[in-house]
C-alpha cells in the first residue's frame, strides 16, 4: 500500500519571493525576515488571498529598499534604528475591535549613508520613499509632509556647523521620521511620523512649542485645528502630570488635508491609574461620552496588566524604570472643525511585563471581559503562529505598544504593535533597573539650547560657509 502525501501549498511570501526576485542581497534579507510576519498577519485578520498577494506585492516591490543595508555578524551599522526597542526597522501593528481587525505596520527608512558625514541624521531616505509612493499611490497627498519636514527636520546650516566643529555627531541620536502604512479596504494610506529634539533644541524652545507651532502651519483657508490645539496648550499649562516639555512626537496622515488628522505625542514617566486618566481626559475637560465609557474598561486593563491590591490602586505609582522608552505614551489627535481632541493612551508593554506570555494572558481575559470571545480564544495562539518565538514564554520584547482609545464610530478599539526578531540585529528585551529621576535625561539633547560656542557659530556661519571645506 503506497501513501500519497501532499506537499503543503507555498505562502503568499514563498510564491512572491520565488517569483519575483531580489536585486541584491538586502532586499532577500529584509523579504525574508520581515514578509513572513506580515503575511501572517494579513492572513490571521481575514484579508482574502487577492488582498493578501496584493499588498506583499507592493510591500516587496516599494518598501524593501528602504530597510537599507541588512546587518551582519561582526559588521557595524552607522545608525541603529529606534522604531522598536531592540533595533528592527520594521514594526507590524494589529488594530483590535469585536469583529473587525485591521493591519498596518511602521518603518524607519534608513539611507545608505545614514549616521554618516553625508547623512548624519538619517535624513535622507524617507524624501526618497515618499517621491516614491507620491508617484504609485494616487490618493497620497503629500504637502503635510514636506511642511513638516521644513519646521522639524535638522537644516543643512546646524549639520555643516556641527560637522565643522568635530564631525558625525556619535553616540545615540534621536529618530527622524517614520513612514506608516494602513492596510485596509484594499486600500494603502501612508502616515509620517517626526521628531523635533534637535531641531527644538537648536532654537531653544520646548518640544511642545515647536510642534504645535507646526501643526498651526499646517492650516489654511479650509483647514482649522486651532481650537483643539488651543485646548491642548491650556491642558499642557495647567499643572498636571504632563507639559509642553514632554511632547516627544509628530504625527500626519498623508491623504485629503480635509480629512487627514494631526497626531501630537506626549510621554509621561512615573504613572499611576489616576496620572494616566488626567491625561487621558484632559484633566476632566474632555467630555466626550465615549471616552467617558472607557474608563471602566481601562481600569479593567490597568489591573489585568499591573498587580495591584483591592484598595487604592487607583493612586500606586508603578515602578520608575531607567530606560528612555519606559514611558507611557499618549497621543492627542487633532482634525479640521474639531474643537477638541481625539485622545489615545499607550502602554509600553515590554517594560513592564515579566514576559510575552503574561500579555498575551491579559490581554485574552480583557478581551474576554469586553465580550469579544472570538478574539479572546484565538490571540494567545495567533502571536505564537505569528511570531514562533520560544523566548516568549520567559522574556518580554516581542509586545512592544498597546494603544488603548475609544471615539463614538468605532467604539472601544485597541492596536497592539510588535517588535520582531531580526537576526544579526535585535535581540530580547533586558529589563532595565527601577531608579529615581527622568529616564528620558538618558538619551538626546538637553531641554536647554545649545551652548554659547555653537550660538556664535550660528550667527557667523552665513560667512564662514563660503570657506569651510567638507560640506554637505
Amino acid at each position: 500500500m503506497t501513501s500519497h502525501h501532499t506537499a503543503a501549498s507555498p505562502t503568499p511570501w514563498e510564491s512572491l519571493g520565488t517569483t519575483l526576485g531580489f536585486p541584491d542581497d538586502d532586499q532577500e534579507f529584509w523579504w525574508k525576515t520581515t514578509a513572513p510576519v506580515l503575511g501572517k498577519f494579513l492572513k490571521k485578520a481575514n484579508y482574502t488571498a487577492d488582498q493578501q498577494y496584493a499588498y506583499l506585492s507592493w510591500y516587496h516591490r516599494y518598501i524593501l529598499s528602504s530597510y537599507g543595508p541588512r546587518p551582519e555578524e561582526g559588521k557595524e551599522r552607522t545608525w541603529r534604528a529606534q522604531c522598536t526597542p531592540n533595533a528592527s526597522p520594521f514594526q507590524p501593528s494589529w488594530n483590535l475591535q469585536n469583529n473587525k481587525s485591521t493591519v498596518r505596520f511602521t518603518i524607519e527608512p534608513i539611507g545608505a549613508a545614514a549616521g554618516t558625514r553625508k547623512d548624519p541624521f538619517n535624513q535622507l531616505a524617507a524624501f526618497e520613499l515618499v517621491k516614491t509612493l507620491k508617484r504609485v499611490l494616487p490618493e497620497m497627498e503629500d504637502s503635510w509632509f514636506y511642511h513638516c519636514a521644513r519646521e522639524l527636520y535638522v537644516p543643512k546650516d546646524l549639520i555643516n556647523i556641527m560637522l565643522a566643529v568635530k564631525g558625525p555627531p556619535t553616540g545615540p541620536k534621536p529618530p527622524t521620521c517614520f513612514l506608516a502604512f494602513d492596510l485596509s479596504d484594499g486600500k494603502i494610506e501612508p502616515k509620517a511620523y517626526f521628531f523635533p529634539h534637535i531641531r527644538a533644541w537648536n532654537m531653544g524652545i520646548t518640544q511642545g512649542a515647536l510642534v504645535i507651532n507646526t501643526v498651526r502651519g499646517l492650516n489654511g483657508p479650509k483647514i482649522n485645528m486651532n481650537a483643539g490645539l488651543d485646548n491642548l496648550e491650556t491642558y499642557l499649562t495647567s499643572g498636571g502630570p504632563v507639559t509642553h516639555r514632554n511632547v516627544e512626537m509628530l504625527a500626519i496622515d498623508c491623504v485629503d488635508s480635509l480629512r487627514a488628522r494631526a497626531k501630537i505625542y506626549v510621554n509621561s514617566f512615573n504613572n499611576s491609574f489616576n496620572k494616566v486618566k488626567d491625561i487621558y481626559t484632559m484633566g476632566g475637560r474632555l467630555q466626550d461620552q465615549a471616552v467617558l465609557d472607557s474608563l471602566a474598561p481601562l481600569a479593567e486593563l490597568w489591573r489585568l496588566l499591573y498587580d495591584m491590591p483591592d484598595e487604592g490602586w487607583e493612586d500606586i505609582e508603578l515602578p520608575n524604570v531607567m530606560h528612555h522608552r519606559s514611558c507611557f505614551v499618549f497621543g492627542f489627535e487633532f482634525k479640521t472643525g474639531d474643537v477638541w481632541p481625539t485622545t489615545k493612551i499607550y502602554f509600553p508593554m515590554w517594560h513592564y511585563a515579566k514576559n510575552d506570555q503574561q500579555v498575551t494572558e491579559a490581554l485574552s481575559a480583557f478581551y474576554a471581559k469586553q465580550g469579544w470571545s472570538d478574539l479572546s480564544r484565538s490571540y494567545a495562539d495567533d502571536v505564537g503562529e505569528i511570531f514562533t518565538e520560544p523566548e516568549m514564554a520567559s522574556s518580554a520584547g516581542t509586545h512592544q505598544y498597546l494603544s488603548f482609545a475609544a471615539t463614538a464610530k468605532s467604539g472601544l478599539y485597541l492596536t497592539m504593535y510588535y517588535s520582531p526578531t531580526i537576526p544579526h540585529l535585535t535581540q530580547r528585551h533586558t529589563p532595565s533597573p527601577v531608579g529615581e529621576g527622568n529616564p528620558m535625561m538618558m538619551m538626546g539633547p538637553p531641554g536647554s539650547g545649545p551652548p554659547l560656542p555653537l550660538r556664535v557659530l550660528k550667527a557667523v556661519w552665513p560667512v564662514l560657509k563660503w570657506v569651510v571645506p567638507g560640506q554637505i
